[in-house]
């Protein structure tokens, strides 16, 4: 059975998590749907396999992201350390100073 078929995105329409980039783009929907989805490693390791540069992929804006690349190799390796917004998801620059977070302006971000 293909990976994709337990995705949480399965039949979700794409351009969801094709956001534009900054200021305009959003994607807390997509990462809604990442957030719970049990495949987040496949969907990394496939990511990286096909070269993909854009959109939301295992809760990673690859276009925004700092580090993504690198971020999507710790999911697909099963390192799941990424620093994250608690209310959007969004991947985190680990070494910001900041407390809150640039997309959703939550302001008690992990540390």
């Amino acid at each position: 059975m293909d990976w994709r078929s337990g995705a949480a995105c399965t039949g979700i329409a794409p351009g969801l998590f094709l956001p534009p980039l900054p200021p305009r783009g959003d994607p807390r929907p997509a990462l809604e749907y990442c957030r719970r989805c049990p495949v987040l490693m496949e969907c990394a390791e496939s990511s990286l396999r096909v070269g993909r540069r854009h959109g939301v992929v295992a809760g990673v804006w690859l276009s925004v992201d700092p580090g993504a690349r690198e971020v999507l190799r710790e999911i697909s390796a099963g390192r799941v350390r990424q620093r994250r917004c608690v209310r959007c998801w969004r991947v985190l620059d680990a070494t910001a100073t900041e407390r809150s977070c640039e997309l959703c302006g939550f302001a008690e971000v992990p540390v």
